[in-house]
C-alpha cells in the first residue's frame, strides 16, 4: 500500500450518507481513480456538491471502485464526514492544505513528521547520505559505539576508545591509565631521551647492551650488585667498599700498591710505604707515615710535601718532577720550571689583554642580568634588556596598523594577485586589476580611445 497522488483524476458519485464513496466514471477531460491507484493504495481527495464540501486521506479498492473515507482532514460539516444526501457529485485526487510542504516570508520549510529521502540530504556544502546518517543515529554523548560518531558529555568526556592513533599532536592536562597518572613533568622526563645515556632532568633507559653512563653522583641505601662498576669521576664512599678483586688503569690493585700497609689511627687512616729513595729521586713521590695527631699523610719529592684528608688540603713549599691531575686545588704557591696548559707552554708573558679589540678578553659593565643583549660600550660589554634595546635602534615593541602617519599598511582584501594596483581603503590596501583602475579613475585603454576617436572622425565625415 502506498500514498498516491496523480494530476487530473475526476470522477462522480453518487453515494448517500457517511460510507465508502462509491466511483461513478471520470469526468470529460480528466482520468478515473483506477487509471493511477493500485488496489489498497490511499491517496488525498475532496468531493463536492458545489455547497458542502469534504477533504481527506481515502483507501482505494480496485474491485468495486471504491474509495473508503479513512481519515477527515477538513469538512463543510465541522471537520467531520458529510452525509450526503441524493444526488451527484464530483470526487478527486487534490494535495491539501494541511499536508503541503510551503517556505514562509522567510525562506524556511516547517514539518511537523518524519522526512524520508532516498536520496541525501545537501545542506551547504555538506552532502549527507544514509551511511552518513547512520553514524549519528543512537549514539550516545560520552559512550564509544562501534562505526558510529563520538559525541562528549556534559562533562566533555568520552570513554571506552579501545585504540587511538593520532596523525599530529595530542594536547591533554594529563593522561590517566589505570592507576597512573601522567602530567606534563612525567612526560617532559621521558621526551628526547637517549637509550644508554644519562641527562639532566631525564629519565634512565639502558641501552641494547644493558648499560647506562653518565652518571654523575649516585646515592645507594642498599646494596649494589654489578659484575663491573666502571665509574669516570670520583667515588665517595661512606660505607665499606667490598671486591674480590680492584684494578687501577687496568692493572690488579695489590700489583700497583705492593708493599703498602694500611692501619686505622685517631683521626684518619694512615699509609706507610717503603723508602724508595734512590738516585733518580726527583722524580719520585714517596709516601712518609706521619704520626701527628690529625692523621695527615705526608707527600715528599725532595722537599716538603703534605695532604690532610679530613680537609682534603694539599701544602708544599717545593714540588719537583711532573704534576699530571684531573682535578687540583692549590692554596698556596706553585713553583716549577715549566708549566704547560693543553700542551701549550704558559710564560710569564702570558697575560691576557681586556677590552673590545681581536683576540681581547671582553668584561662586562655592572648590572648586566639573565636574558639581557650585549652592547658595547667603550672597551667594555654592557646588559641592554628588551625595551632597552628598541629604544636603541628606534624600534616600537608592537605595530599599529592603519592609514595615519607612521602606522604600518596592511592587505585588506582577500583576492590579491601579482601584477595588481594597490588601493587605499580605510584598513589599509586592496589590490585592483587593470581594468578596475580605469575604472575607478574614469579612463579607457589606447584601443578604446583609438576606436573612439575614429567612430569620432567617421561621424564628422
Amino acid at each position: 500500500m502506498a500514498l498516491v497522488i496523480s494530476d487530473r483524476v475526476k470522477e462522480t458519485t453518487t453515494t448517500t450518507g457517511t460510507g465508502t464513496y462509491t466511483l461513478g466514471g471520470a469526468v470529460t477531460g480528466f482520468e478515473t481513480f483506477t487509471a493511477n491507484l493500485s488496489n489498497s493504495d490511499t491517496t488525498y481527495y475532496a468531493c463536492t456538491d458545489n455547497t458542502d464540501f469534504e477533504v481527506g486521506i481515502g483507501t482505494f479498492t480496485a474491485s468495486g471502485t471504491t474509495l473508503a473515507r479513512t481519515t477527515i482532514l477538513a469538512s463543510s460539516n465541522s471537520n467531520n464526514a458529510v452525509s450526503w444526501s441524493s444526488g451527484t457529485r464530483t470526487i478527486f485526487c487534490t494535495l491539501p492544505a494541511s499536508k503541503t510542504v510551503f517556505l514562509d516570508a522567510s525562506g524556511n520549510a516547517t514539518i511537523g513528521g518524519t522526512v524520508t529521502a532516498t536520496g541525501s540530504f545537501i545542506i551547504g556544502s555538506a552532502d549527507m547520505n544514509e551511511a552518513d546518517l547512520e553514524k549519528l543515529d543512537g549514539i550516545t554523548n560520552g559512550t564509544i559505539a562501534a562505526s558510529k560518531a563520538v559525541v562528549v558529555d556534559a562533562n566533555k568526556d568520552v570513554s571506552s576508545f579501545r585504540n587511538l592513533t593520532a596523525s599530529g599532536a595530542i594536547t591533554a592536562g594529563s593522561f590517566v591509565i589505570g592507576s597512573a597518572d601522567i602530567n606534563e613533568n612525567d612526560l617532559e622526563a621521558i621526551d628526547g631521551i637517549t637509550a644508554g645515556t644519562v641527562a639532566a632532568s631525564k629519565a634512565a633507559i639502558v641501552d641494547t647492551n644493558k648499560d647506562i653512563t653518565g652518571f654523575r653522583n649516585v646515592t645507594l641505601t642498599g646494596e649494589l650488585d654489578a659484575a663491573t662498576l666502571d665509574i669516570s669521576g670520583n667515588a665517595d664512599i661512606d660505607g665499606t667498599l667490598e671486591a674480590d678483586a680492584i684494578t687501577v688503569n687496568g692493572t690488579a690493585l695489590n700489583t700497583v700498591i705492593a708493599g703498602v700497609t694500611v692501619t686505622n689511627a685517631t683521626n684518619a687512616a694512615h699509609v706507610s710505604v717503603a723508602d724508595n729513595e734512590n738516585a733518580n729521586e726527583e722524580n719520585l713521590i714517596t709516601f712518609i707515615e706521619d704520626a701527628s695527631a690529625t692523621g695527615n699523610v705526608g707527600l715528599e719529592s725532595d722537599g716538603d710535601f703534605s695532604y690532610n684528608p679530613s680537609t682534603g688540603t694539599v701544602s708544599a713549599t717545593i714540588f719537583k718532577g711532573n704534576i699530571d691531575a684531573v682535578d687540583g686545588d692549590f692554596d698556596g704557591t706553585l713553583e716549577a720550571d715549566a708549566i704547560t696548559l693543553n700542551g701549550t707552554a704558559i710564560t710569564a708573558t702570558a697575560t691576557l689583554d681586556t677590552g673590545i679589540s681581536n683576540n681581547n678578553v671582553p668584561k662586562f659593565t655592572t648590572g648586566v642580568a639573565d636574558d639581557d643583549f650585549l652592547r658595547v660600550n667603550g672597551t667594555a660589554i654592557e646588559g641592554r634588556s628588551a625595551s632597552e634595546v628598541l629604544s636603541d635602534i628606534g624600534g616600537q615593541a608592537s605595530l599599529t596598523f592603519g592609514i595615519s602617519n607612521t602606522n604600518a599598511v596592511k592587505i585588506d582584501s582577500a583576492s590579491v594577485a601579482d601584477d595588481e594596483y594597490a588601493r587605499f581603503t580605510a584598513n589599509g590596501l586592496e589590490s585592483r586589476s587593470t581594468s578596475e583602475v580605469l575604472s575607478d579613475i574614469g579612463g579607457v585603454t589606447a584601443a578604446d580611445a583609438s576606436n573612439d576617436a575614429t567612430a569620432l572622425a567617421i561621424a564628422l565625415g
